[in-house]
């Protein structure tokens, strides 16, 4: 694509910005563009200073005309569509609807897309497994060599990922809604996909939303699903040919490939997922499970495509009852369904699991912490949330969570960090069991990568939850666990199997494409024939970000603009939506000023600050304001055991170092979580200030720690980060004062974590100095709590604060 842009803009004699003045302008309009609204910009353009600027164009109207000029992504058609309903007219006509179809051709936005010139290295064509089978990328499932198995000799699968989720458009008044449908292909790597800026993910249609009004009113719930499926057939046309014989698409490495663009995975939530799968929503779209069986840990058979279409036949036909085909088939009068005419596409399989939906909201918020609210009372609940202790970027629910209303995916999240803790001396032992299953459960599920292995532990986690979830039965919360976000917990397994992860196929994506593709598409027009308008400033973002990557493409190959570009990049960053607070944020690429990380290991390594916030300060103010009774006995032992030049004169509350606020530790990836170092930041913060000291897991013996598990690893807490003044002698490293807790040994069953208490030697706090480097990461301890809220003397490492730490610890 950017060498058809290139070869044509020479053949002119144009600059790489043109139509635009120059790099300048160029940025101009980029920023008039992304951040300023059309009514804004023609007052901008009004404003004296704006002549001096001399641009090429001098109104909104000739910047949209030369906004025009750039190159364009797949054109929009409108295809309109009349609906004859039931209800007759005064004139004893049946009544008629027009609506309006806005689409792209998807197969026209496949080439777009592998033929970005910035995805290369990021794309893969043909499937992989390894002597150890890991589930990751949609190329490591077994959809992938299944297709590939049927396809000729040489062909490369492209996986084709839809989603759709009807969303409004207005806020606090009005009824306005669109109903996008997003494509995606499983050859780009998910984080490339995850990540909006890089426009891997692209908007092929709006779906007309209606009443449908034209028909009596008991027809109307079922004539809406066939107008979604007769819609998306009608979107999906190109790919029944193309699907079949393939096409030839220039691929990101300049090699022109026979691509088959075959529908593999539908994200969507439950409704949705029912619309699609042409079923009741007291059903199961993938599986042919009962109605009343929903509660059970049942494998049942798959729902099969072709069993699916002669059943929808024979209804129509009149040769099946409405009590078998709504009552024991469970299916909805959809005769043409869109996905009939698709090649190779089994769409029961197509669904993916949803984790946002179905786990943090469905089983967890939904079920689990209310379950969990009436067996202690919403007051206890409360007060044992406001008392959990901190830790970084955990969100303290400082008045309970009880009387909250709106809740977010995040928030799902935070409460699941501490949430097992939370109850804990509050309910039943069966309970703690039933509830760490669910954690366990949705913690695997988040998992980047996985292996048999790991699967199995999701399998363990499952069972135990159903082995255990009668408890809620006998304490009267609940009555039966027929419940479809149950069910669906059951289908997750296979599904990494034959697509890959889980976290590849999220329905957070598609909320945050609605911020780009329908708000504020909407928000650019004047509210009249909305959509219209919306293609339209799509259009011209699409054309903005096209000439924007041409750009930074043709400067990769003229370094002579090097500066230029160089500030643009700087102001390009990444916007990948992870799981959520404290989950993935920790997992990053080496940051820019990795020079400045003293690294130990080849993959261990810690930072602290140039300038030192308190120098010289002196001993004495560490042992009030930090508690560091011991903190001149634990010196005198770190320098008579590691440094030689030490005097071995005896330290006194007058002698200063120089002290630190915090540190930041590298540590090693997570194969199952991510490929990228793990940084994370450990705090002490001192009076006047409310005095915080961080807990954190230490290489407390090197010889035993490999990496893996908690062998060699020990609970500290820090109280006092600094510095060796080189009077005391010379040590290459910062150190940390610590207190100890004791080993990990003690091992608590229910919840499945350590349980801890500090440690002591000669009545006072175990204390120690170490090198910062043998501190690993921090981690989260939360207080034993009996049945009325008292406060004991002991601690759970918390296993839940974040995914780093819970696979750590489930080794």
């Amino acid at each position: 694509m950017f060498h058809e842009i290139k070869a044509r803009q020479e053949a002119q004699g144009l600059d790489p910005w043109a139509p635009f003045a120059d790099a300048e302008e160029w940025g101009l309009v980029k920023w008039l563009i992304s951040r300023v609204g059309q009514n804004a910009i023609e007052e901008f353009m009004k404003l004296p200073i704006t002549s001096s600027l001399k641009t090429s164009f001098t109104s909104k109207y000739s910047l949209m005309k030369a906004i025009d000029q750039l190159p364009r992504s797949t054109e929009w058609q409108l295809k309109r569509i009349s609906v004859e309903g039931n209800k007759l007219t005064n004139e004893q006509q049946y009544e008629t609807e027009d609506l309006e179809l806005w689409m792209r051709d998807p197969v026209e936005c496949i080439r777009e897309l592998m033929g970005n010139p910035e995805f290369d290295h990021m794309v893969s064509y043909a499937p992989e497994r390894g002597k150890t089978r890991r589930y990751d990328e949609m190329w490591t499932g077994d959809w992938w060599w299944e297709m590939q198995g049927r396809l000729p000799q040489g062909a490369v699968v492209a996986p084709v990922i839809l989603a759709s989720d009807k969303t409004s458009l207005s806020q606090f008044r009005g009824d306005q809604e669109v109903w996008p449908v997003y494509l995606s292909l499983g050859n780009i790597s998910k984080n490339v996909r995850s990540q909006p800026s890089k426009h891997a993910t692209v908007l092929i249609a709006y779906l007309p939303i209606s009443k449908l009004e034209c028909f009596m009113r008991d027809t109307r719930s079922v004539e809406r699903y066939r107008l979604f499926h007769y819609c998306m057939s009608q979107v999906l046309e190109p790919l029944v040919r193309a699907g079949a014989e393939g096409v030839d698409v220039t691929c990101p490495d300049r090699q022109v490939r026979r691509l088959y663009p075959i529908v593999a995975a539908y994200i969507a939530d439950f409704p949705e997922q029912c619309l699609v799968a042409c079923c009741m929503e007291n059903r199961c779209p993938k599986c042919v499970v009962g109605r009343e069986e929903r509660g059970d840990m049942k494998n049942s058979p798959m729902r099969d495509r072709d069993s699916t279409v002669e059943n929808l036949r024979l209804h129509c036909d009149g040769e099946i009852g409405k009590d078998q085909f709504e009552g024991e088939l469970g299916l909805r009068a959809i005769y043409s369904p869109f996905w009939a005419a698709l090649p190779h596409n089994d769409i029961f399989s197509c669904i993916t699991p949803d984790i946002l939906h179905q786990l943090h909201k469905g089983v967890f918020k939904d079920h689990i912490v209310s379950w969990c609210a009436d067996i202690i009372g919403e007051e206890e609940l409360d007060a044992r949330f406001k008392a959990m202790t901190s830790y970084s970027g955990l969100r303290h629910f400082k008045k309970g969570i009880s009387k909250r209303k709106q809740w977010t995916g995040a928030d799902y999240r935070e409460l699941q960090r501490v949430f097992l803790g939370v109850i804990a001396g509050a309910v039943d032992n069966k309970v703690l069991t039933a509830v760490r299953g669910v954690l366990d459960f949705i913690y695997y599920a988040q998992y980047r990568t996985h292996t048999d292995e790991t699967l199995a532990h999701m399998h363990a986690a499952l069972t135990s939850f159903h082995a255990s979830k009668h408890i809620f039965i006998d304490l009267g919360v609940r009555e039966h666990f027929n419940i479809p976000k149950i069910h669906s917990m059951i289908h997750y397994i296979n599904a990494i199997r034959f697509l890959g992860t889980a976290d590849g196929f999220n329905t957070e994506l598609p909320e945050r494409l609605h911020i780009d593709f329908a708000k504020r598409a909407y928000r650019a027009s004047n509210r009249r024939d909305y959509v219209m308008q919306m293609t339209t400033w799509l259009r011209r973002q699409e054309s903005i970000h096209i000439q924007d990557t041409y750009i930074r493409w043709w400067e990769s190959h003229h370094p002579v603009n090097q500066e230029w570009q160089d500030s643009d990049a700087s102001d390009s960053g990444s916007d990948s939506d992870d799981a959520g607070p404290g989950l993935l944020e920790n997992c990053v690429d080496l940051p820019s000023q990795v020079q400045r990380f003293t690294m130990v290991t080849g993959s261990r390594g810690y930072f602290v600050p140039r300038t030192c916030p308190f120098p010289n300060s002196t001993i004495q103010r560490l042992l009030t304001d930090h508690d560091a009774s011991l903190f001149i006995p634990a010196l005198e032992e770190f320098l008579q055991k590691h440094v030689r030049s030490w005097s071995r004169r005896k330290l006194t509350p007058q002698d200063r170092v120089d002290v630190y606020k915090y540190f930041k530790t590298l540590s090693p990836p997570r194969p199952h979580i991510n490929n990228r170092k793990c940084l994370f930041k450990v705090h002490v913060r001192r009076p006047p200030a409310p005095a915080h000291f961080d807990s954190v897991l230490v290489i407390e013996d090197g010889n035993e720690y490999t990496g893996r598990g908690i062998s060699g690893l020990r609970v500290g807490e820090v109280r006092v980060i600094f510095k060796l003044p080189s009077r005391l002698g010379n040590f290459p490293h910062p150190l940390a004062y610590i207190h100890w807790f004791r080993p990990l040994q003690t091992f608590d069953e229910n919840m499945h974590s350590f349980r801890l208490s500090k440690s002591s030697r000669q009545r006072g706090p175990y204390a120690l100095v170490v090198p910062v480097h043998q501190v690993l990461r921090p981690c989260h301890l939360i207080p034993r709590v009996g049945r009325e809220s008292d406060v004991r003397e002991d601690f759970y490492l918390n296993r839940y604060i974040d995914l780093e730490l819970f696979d750590r610890l489930s080794v």
